[in-house]
């Protein structure tokens, strides 16, 4: 199978790659640095195309035929409420639009949402994707419209997935739990803690190639999710087995974490720095709790996620430390 993947230098998009190439698939790679493709990417069975998510405006696009197209590429820590609609919704209409001008059309599209797009849960109960979307961030609302374009206006079958968070080898984005566990302190809002779902970047994958399979005319979605429930004072707890030394958990107040987000925010503005605890992120972590089950995508596919929380951090520490990232 041919496919067309956007964000495929990403975290999860290079994982992806390497697997559907060693599944025998070929890969057309979206990729904005062509330097890190070369050292990201497999050496054979991918094809690069240069450019970021605004070549899709061009009218004259011209894309090679693809039988699925995988939209990873998207923001996750915009500076403004915006950017994350201009990059995570105006850039999907813009795709769907250029796929529609093709003298091809995929089988299949799948776009990588985000939990954020339903929300958060008000208690531990797993949420189906039967619940109702409440976002409560603008990175959240901007997948939802993303996934419910998708739904009532593309022209040919769409799968919105919507992962948990994702551990794994070479992932800046969850890197500050181990740089911090490396010093031996992690820390966790203080109180109940935020019951979290979780997954590991491998099943991950294999639930994207499960999906790919789909040759239904159905729009689908999805949550991705491992079985194994966690929350914030276990993952420090697993973070302690995974590394084999000791993890001290600090519980910080809420009103010192909204000082603190307030503070940042506003030294970000007069400075320009990207300021990693704003209020999007201080009211996601906040919340009671970000969990899923994703027992539909294993009945509609057969798909299994096998890997532990344990399991899952030992292994990103390890390659952390190969990669001299810590």
């Amino acid at each position: 199978m041919r496919v067309f993947i956007t964000g495929a230098t990403g975290f999860i998009g290079a994982h992806l790659c390497r697997e559907l190439v060693a599944r025998g698939h070929e890969i057309v790679a979206l990729v904005r640095d062509p330097e890190k493709a070369a050292a990201e990417l497999p050496a054979s069975g991918v094809e690069t195309l240069a450019g970021d998510l605004s070549l899709f405006e061009q009218e004259d696009l011209v894309l090679p035929a693809c039988e699925v197209v995988i939209h990873l590429a998207g923001v996750v820590a915009g500076v403004t409420a915006e950017q994350y609609d201009v990059v995570n919704f105006e850039a999907v209409k813009s795709l769907v639009k250029a796929l529609a001008r093709q003298t091809w059309r995929p089988r299949r599209l799948l776009f990588a949402s985000s939990l954020a797009a339903v929300g958060p849960n008000a208690t531990r109960v797993l949420m189906t994707e039967r619940d109702p979307a409440e976002p409560i961030d603008p990175y959240g609302r901007a997948k939802l419209k993303a996934e419910q374009f998708l739904a009532a206006e593309a022209p040919f079958p769409t799968t919105s997935f919507r992962p948990s968070l994702v551990f794994g080898p070479r992932d800046r984005a969850t890197l500050t739990f181990f740089k911090m566990a490396k010093r031996g302190v992690g820390f966790r809002v203080a109180g109940e803690p935020q019951g979290l779902s979780f997954i590991d970047v491998d099943d991950a994958v294999s639930g994207i190639a499960a999906m790919m399979q789909d040759s239904s005319d159905a729009h689908r979605t999805y949550f991705l999710a491992a079985r194994e429930q966690m929350d914030t004072e276990l993952l420090w707890r697993a973070m302690s087995e995974a590394i084999g030394r000791r993890v001290r958990i600090a519980r910080v107040p809420r009103p010192l974490l909204r000082g603190a987000s307030v503070m940042g925010s506003g030294l970000a503005k007069v400075f320009g720095f990207t300021n990693q605890l704003d209020a999007k992120q201080y009211d996601q972590m906040v919340a009671p709790a970000f969990m899923c089950s994703s027992e539909a995508l294993q009945k509609a596919h057969g798909w299994t996620p096998h890997v532990s929380l344990v399991a899952s951090l030992a292994k990103a520490w390890t390659a952390y430390r190969a990669d001299g990232w810590l």
